[in-house]
Formats: structure tokens, C-alpha cells, sequence
């Protein structure tokens, strides 16, 4: 089997706000083969940059474009190529924007291993140690007390056991703040995981501070409360607090994921496939956090490719733990009706895609509605 193509497809929403909310655009990748097998993937990133990373010219040995390096290539030998992506594009990647696009590449990849096979991802990971995966609502943070307390009964009644609020105002008042997460607790009892996302950049002090009043209300972690290279910070912050803390979204391949668990101390790791490296490099990540003992609950915030790649990535792990599931109430045709069996969460749960590879197809009403040149 040769690679025959890779295609890169940027789709959108008409008008892109900005907001807390990053599922209004997406760069989809199609990988074609001579075979006629066609494996699907997502960079969880800006579009148009992980398009130009993909169909660039080579420059030079180490400055390639992906598109050029994969085409005439066997593309079951994921490992072999992944390495051969890092390597002739380290010039200008090696970290941020050109690993989301190997992520996407990966994920493409993946899935057509799994198609060729006539097995899902998850079994080619590993096999599966469950069918279903445990979901956390995952909502922006509302303005008052009322309104919070509100939406976490709203979500408790769903049948849903955990629920992550944020970004928002959250981190600019403290004592707001606290309010917040005391209705939140007051409205769902504390037989219920709740956990906090400030999103990006608090100052370390003021982060060790609120750390201490969420003590009082047993909260799951504290997210991303600081900027994604203050390490210093993190291991301040971590070792002032019983509180978990968890960050990782914004990081890519298991160098930068080593470093924020050595360096920065952090008791929670949260890859985002889509960003962190795809399957390939996530597993690498996976290994390290169990060897040294950093809880893995990655970051999914997009359409329902990468939904389905976390869910064969969570069920393929022995330590059961949450997929993060979006619940915002808006109606979002990428996030909502990408692909023709739209996943759902029912009671809380999320069943896992049972056909090969990642067990989704794309859509291609809503991917022509929604295509950008």
C-alpha cells in the first residue's frame, strides 16, 4: 500500500468570535491511498497554519514539507513515518504548530492501519479494557453564583458524576471566584468531581492563594492556572497545595511533557492527541507519566475525530479515567454533526467507536457546508 495524497481541508463557522471556544474551525487531513482506503485526522490548532506546514516546499534537508515527505510511502509503518516527520522538519518545528500537524498526519495514519486491519484503534493500541468511557461536562465558567450553581444542577441531572468549569473571568477575582465554586459545590453535592479551568496566566502567588481556598470544597484539579513555561511556577504551586494540578493542552511531544513532570512537579498531565503528537507520540507520554506516577486525563475540545481518537486511547489504558466531553449549549455543526454517527454522552458515559480504525466518517454534507478555501 502507497500514499497517494494527503489533503488538507479547512472548515469553519461563517462568523468566528472570540470566544472560550476553539471548536469554530478545524483543519481536517485526509490521507489517500492507492488501495482506496482513506485514513481521517484533525489538527486541534489554527488552520491555516497547519495547512502551509503540510503543503509547503522543501527548503532544505531538515525544512520539508509533510505533504512531500509521506507521498509514494507505506503508510502502515506509522512509527517509521512519524519519526521521519520530526526529523526533516526540525528546523521549524520540533515543537508547537508543526507537531500539531504531525498529530493530525498520525491520527490519519492510525486510521487507516485500522481500516486495512478490519480492527479499531484501540485493539491495534493495545485492546480495549472497557467499551465505554466516564465523561466530565466540560462548560465555560458562568458569570455569578447563580448562574453556576444553575448549570452544575443542570449537568448533575444530565447524569454526568464530574464537570469542569472555565476560562471565563475566572483568576481576575478571587473572592468571586470562590463564590462561584461554592455554589457549584452547594448545587451537586460532594459525591461529584468538580474541577476548575483558569485557562492561562495567573501570577504564581495568586494562584498558590486561590489553590488554598479551593481546599475547602475537594476540587479535582486546578487547570492551566499558570502560563504553559512557567516550570519554576508549577513546581511552586504544587508542592504549596493539596489541591492536583493539572496543565498540558498547549504542550507537545513526551520531551515537553518530561519536563513539565520533572521540572514542574505537576500531579496531572493532559495531552491533547490532536496537538501533543497524535497516538504514536501519546503512548510514549502515557509511558512516562506511569512510570512516574503523573495522572493522565487528556484534553479534548473539538469535533468528534478527536473525540473518537481519545475515547480508543482511553479505552486501550489500564487506569480508568475521565474523557473531557464539551457541553456548551450552542449548536455547532463542527463540534456537533462532523461525522455521520454523531458520539454522544448518555448517564455520563461515552460509548466507544466499534468499527475499524477510529470508527467514524466524516460528513461530507456538513465538511462541503462548512469548507473554507
Amino acid at each position: 500500500m502507497k500514499i497517494t495524497d494527503v489533503e488538507t481541508i479547512w472548515i469553519g463557522l461563517p462568523e468566528v468570535r472570540l470566544i472560550a471556544d476553539s471548536t469554530q474551525q478545524s483543519l481536517l487531513v485526509c490521507i489517500h491511498t492507492d488501495e482506496g482506503i482513506v485514513g481521517i485526522g484533525e489538527a486541534h490548532t489554527a488552520p491555516y497554519i497547519i495547512k502551509a506546514i503540510i503543503e509547503s516546499d522543501s527548503t532544505g534537508i531538515v525544512s520539508q514539507g509533510i505533504r512531500s515527505l509521506l507521498l509514494g510511502e507505506n503508510p502502515l509503518e506509522v512509527e517509521r513515518l512519524w519519526h521521519k516527520m520530526y526529523h526533516y522538519t526540525s528546523r521549524h518545528g520540533r515543537r508547537g504548530a508543526v507537531i500539531h500537524a504531525i498529530s493530525a498526519v498520525d491520527m490519519a495514519l492510525w486510521d487507516i492501519l485500522g481500516k486495512a486491519a478490519g480492527l479499531p484503534v484501540s485493539t491495534l493500541l493495545g485492546g480495549r479494557y472497557r467499551e465505554e468511557v466516564k465523561a466530565y461536562a466540560s462548560v465555560l465558567m458562568p458569570d455569578t453564583p447563580e448562574e453556576a450553581g444553575e448549570l452544575a444542577g443542570k449537568i448533575r441531572s444530565r447524569g454526568f458524576c464530574a464537570a469542569k468549569f472555565g476560562w471565563e473571568t475566572l483568576g481576575t477575582d478571587l473572592a468571586a471566584d470562590i463564590c462561584r465554586v461554592e455554589a457549584i459545590r452547594k448545587a451537586v453535592g460532594r459525591d461529584f468531581d468538580v474541577m476548575i479551568d483558569i485557562g492561562y496566566g495567573m501570577e504564581v502567588n495568586r494562584a498558590i492563594k486561590l489553590a488554598w481556598a479551593l481546599e475547602d470544597y475537594d476540587i479535582r484539579f486546578l487547570e492551566e492556572p499558570l502560563s504553559p513555561d512557567d516550570l519554576e511556577g508549577f513546581a511552586r504551586l504544587s508542592e504549596a497545595t493539596s489541591v492536583p494540578i493539572a496543565t498540558g493542552e498547549k504542550e507537545t511531544t513526551r520531551f515537553g511533557f518530561l519536563d513539565l513532570m520533572e521540572r514542574g512537579r505537576v500531579g496531572i498531565i493532559q495531552p491533547d492527541i490532536a496537538r501533543a503528537g497524535g497516538f504514536t507520540e501519546c503512548r510514549k507520554i502515557a509511558l512516562l507519566a506511569d512510570l512516574k506516577g503523573v495522572e493522565l486525563i487528556p484534553h479534548c475540545w473539538s469535533n468528534d475525530i478527536l473525540v473518537a481518537s481519545t475515547l480508543h486511547f482511553l479505552a486501550a489504558r489500564p487506569q480508568e479515567t475521565y474523557l473531557e466531553f464539551c457541553l456548551l449549549d450552542s449548536y455547532n455543526p463542527i463540534r456537533q454533526d462532523m461525522v455521520c454517527e454523531p458520539l454522544r454522552a448518555v448517564d455520563g458515559e461515552v460509548k466507544v467507536p466499534t468499527g475499524p480504525g477510529l470508527g467514524v466518517e466524516l460528513n461530507q454534507e456538513v465538511v462541503r457546508k462548512l469548507k473554507r478555501d
